[in-house]
Formats: C-alpha cells, structure tokens, sequence
C-alpha cells in the first residue's frame, strides 16, 4: 500500500474526495500506524558488540582507613579507579614510582603499568576507593583510552537501534542463551561489564513514518494489516467533524484486529547488526 493508494481507499469509505487538508491526513495516517504497531507489534533484533578490554582483577570499594596502607598487587597493562577524599596513591612498577595525589570526591585516576606492579595507597584520613581495576589489554597506550570500569555497562537501546519501541526479550548470547547479570528496567539494559562479545537483543519496532516526499513508496506495514490502515485512518480523521463516523470505522477496525489475533500468531521478524563497539 502507498499513500496514493491510502488516500483514495479513505476516500472511499465516505468522503467526497480526497481530503484537502494534507498534513491533517498524513498526521492521522501517522497516528493509525503507530496504533497498528502497537496492537500488532513487529518483533527485531539488533546485535550489540562488547569488545571492552579485558579485566585480570577488579574491586568495588576499597576503604582506606586513617594513617594505614593499602598495598594491592597489579599484573596488567593499566589501572583505573575514582577516588573520594584526601591521600596519595604510589604505583611501582619496573619503570620507577610514581605518586598520584588523591585530592577531592569522585576523582578519575587512570594510568598505564609495565609488568608485575603494586599500587599503594596512604593518608592521613579515612577516604574510599572505588571500582578500582586492572587490565589485561588495551586498545591503544594512550592513558585517555584506558576505560572507567563499572561493574554493570548502562546501555539505552535506541541511541543504537532507531526505531526502537520496546523490549521482546532477554539479552542473549551467540548460544541463544540469556545473559548472565543483565538486566532490562527503564527503557535501558544493565550488561555485566564481564560480558564481552556479541550481544542479540530482540525489541518490537516503531514503523517507519508516512510523508508525502513519495507517494508511490510502500507503507510501512504488513500485508495482514494493510486493509486495516484505511479504517483507523478514516476514524482518526473524521474525529473532530463527526464522532459517531469516527466511531463506526474504530470499531471496524478493533473488530478486524481482533480476527487477526484470533486466527493468527504469525510476527514479522527481521535482524541486524550494530557495527562498533558497545
């Protein structure tokens, strides 16, 4: 079904022509759409790739306690932390010391090791250290390319996918299996920052939009709903001219759709990946 196509069987179900106000129409068309999508979503799944370097050690909280030291053990290629309060952290590795003043809440501290090191913490005061972790690998010796590690990696879905709509499901693996640690809740996904690799998220779909750029192009809808987009359609337009019209043709329509249900289990399913890391 195109738009020229939409126009002409709305007008039909009792127009006198074609209605004149055309961004009315294409707003209702619109509106009809989303409906239809929601009565009848279409399922999707996208591929999130975790390339993230890998962890040899990694601790939420270190509590450093007044006038003592902290000694921990580093095999890896770079550290990060954040820190909150006052003290001085000493990384020693085969190429000398170094000293890290610790000076405020929340700091970032990154840097890079070379072999078997220790990073000791001192201070005068109580203060905390959090998620402090060691690297295995990097992607480059840059210090700004070494990561901030967080026990959980937030993702929001449609900064990936576009027309992302809703979740239909677990995060799943290469294997088919569901994600260990992942969790959905407030339109984002909550991944183990443990988990690398490929990630299969299956979500329900916004329909692509209806303009008038082409009105030859196919509508962006299935062919067991197509007959049902004139009706919603035509319901939507005439609402603020003639209610009971409007009514008449909703009811058409929520009669088709529950037929459909009734008869019928199929779902459009489609797939794709994200290039990059995630």
């Amino acid at each position: 079904m195109t738009l020229n196509e939409l126009k002409n069987d709305v007008a039909s179900l009792g127009f006198e022509s074609q209605v004149e106000d055309e961004s009315c129409f294409i707003a209702s068309a619109n509106r009809a759409l989303s409906l239809i999508y929601t009565d009848r979503p279409v399922s999707k799944t996208a591929t999130l790739s975790f390339r993230h370097p890998r962890l040899s050690a990694a601790y939420e909280l270190i509590e450093h306690v007044s006038d003592a030291t902290v000694v921990i053990p580093i095999s890896g290629k770079a550290i990060s932390f954040r820190s909150s309060g006052t003290g001085t952290c000493i990384i020693k590795d085969r190429t000398g010391a170094s000293e890290v003043p610790l000076l405020g809440n929340d700091q970032l501290t990154k840097q890079l090791v070379y072999g078997d090191a220790t990073a000791t913490f001192t201070g005068e005061f109580y203060y905390t250290i959090k998620n402090f972790a060691v690297f295995d690998d990097l992607v480059s010796k840059k210090v700004v390319d070494i990561p901030e590690y967080l026990p959980y990696r937030e993702l929001f879905p449609d900064e990936y996918c576009d027309d992302f709509r809703a979740f239909a499901g677990v995060p799943r693996d290469k294997l088919g299996n569901p994600i260990e640690g992942a969790v959905l809740a407030d339109g984002k996904i909550r991944v183990p920052y443990t988990f690398r690799g490929e990630m299969y998220l299956s979500y329900y779909r916004s329909p692509a939009r209806i303009t008038n750029d082409d009105p030859n192009k196919a509508i962006d809808i299935s062919d067991e709903c197509a007959p049902m987009l004139p009706l919603l359609t035509a319901a939507f337009t005439w609402l603020d001219d003639d209610a009971a019209k409007a009514q008449y043709y909703m009811n058409l329509y929520r009669d088709l759709m529950a037929n459909l249900r009734r008869y019928s289990t199929n779902r459009i399913e489609t797939s794709y990946g994200v290039n990059g890391w995630a």
